[in-house]
């Protein structure tokens, strides 16, 4: 089988992708030393492409689109092509389809449209939704992180802020460096009052300091935020850092995240109302640092309102990010 695409390949186009919508970055697949008229791409926003040229647009209309897969009649000044598509996040799966693809046309000279719909077929179960979209919830919380991850973190360290977002790692806050921690915390609430889910979460790092994020959202169908607006923003930032975008992806993955999303009804639209950042220090409103549970109890939820604690500066607190990132 054919060893292109690669991640290689992938990793050098995505750094060069275009500015603009329409447009691709793209390279000929070579086989051997051969070079073939099939192109690998990446375009704007970083999905990636297989473009075979045909002679024809398919005979029953475009194949149905699959999760993470579409496949397209795609017309360009070069010519006419069979356009398959794929979200980053489906790199894994898509570069081996795309040699398979690549084997049955080149190679063995099958016609485009049969080879593909052919190959789908094998692959489907690898394309096939494997779990649920995000619920309500989690969208809540994750835009709050990627809000302040666009509009405080890469503000402040461009694409090195990736590396402080640990809220896809599971650890005890969402942005993590040596002297600053930042923990986010979202809510469809009109208040800044917000529930804590762990006895340790509002527990400073050891010689360090805790800020936390209280981001408020109103859910409206008219709102201009959303993961996917934040996704898009976020990924054109760091268009110029391949290895900070694929950590990104990587990090969105893990989360659940799917670029399927944005074409279902289970995609929450929000308004931004407020933006509040608080020191947590002896004043703050949280179990002390010493607190032991009873024996027997192994979790603890409770509700903290913000109302009336003073608020940090945006310039001090952008201070402090820029601070905690440089080395000593």
């Amino acid at each position: 089988m054919t060893e292109q695409p690669s991640a290689q390949i992938w990793t050098q186009l995505r750094a060069d992708r275009p500015h603009v919508e329409d447009r691709l970055t793209l390279q000929a697949v070579m086989h051997g030393d051969e070079e073939t008229a099939i192109s690998m791409g990446v375009d704007h926003v970083g999905a990636l492409h297989l473009l075979i040229p045909v002679s024809r647009a398919p005979s029953s209309g475009e194949p149905p689109d699959l999760n993470g897969l579409k496949v397209r009649h795609r017309l360009l000044e070069t010519g006419r092509y069979l356009d398959l598509v794929a979200a980053p996040s489906h790199e894994a799966v898509f570069t081996p389809f795309c040699r398979q693809v690549i084997e049955a046309v080149h190679l063995q000279r099958r016609e485009p449209w049969a080879a593909v719909a052919a190959t789908i077929r094998a692959w489907q179960s690898a394309w096939r939704q494997s779990r649920e979209f995000m619920d309500k919830a989690t969208q809540v919380g994750l835009v709050g992180e990627l809000y302040i991850l666009r509009h405080l973190m890469i503000a402040c360290l461009g694409a090195q802020a990736v590396y402080h977002w640990s809220g896809p790692d599971r650890e005890r806050h969402d942005f993590v460096s040596e002297q600053l921690h930042i923990e986010v915390k979202t809510t469809r609430r009109s208040r800044h009052e917000h529930e804590i889910s762990r006895a340790d979460q509002l527990t400073p790092p050891t010689g360090g300091q805790l800020l936390l994020a209280s981001v408020q959202l109103e859910e409206t169908i008219g709102g201009d935020t959303s993961l996917a607006t934040l996704i898009d923003d976020i990924t054109s930032l760091l268009r110029t850092d391949a290895a900070a975008l694929d950590t990104f992806l990587a990090k969105l993955s893990a989360l659940g995240w799917t670029d399927e999303m944005r074409r279902s009804g289970e995609l929450v639209r929000f308004a931004l109302r407020h933006v509040a950042i608080f020191e947590v220090d002896e004043d703050f409103p949280r179990l002390p640092d010493d607190f032991d549970p009873p024996s027997g109890i192994v979790a603890i939820r409770y509700t903290i309102s913000l109302a009336n604690l003073p608020t940090l500066d945006v310039g001090e607190v952008s201070e402090l990010v820029r601070l905690s990132a440089r080395p000593d």
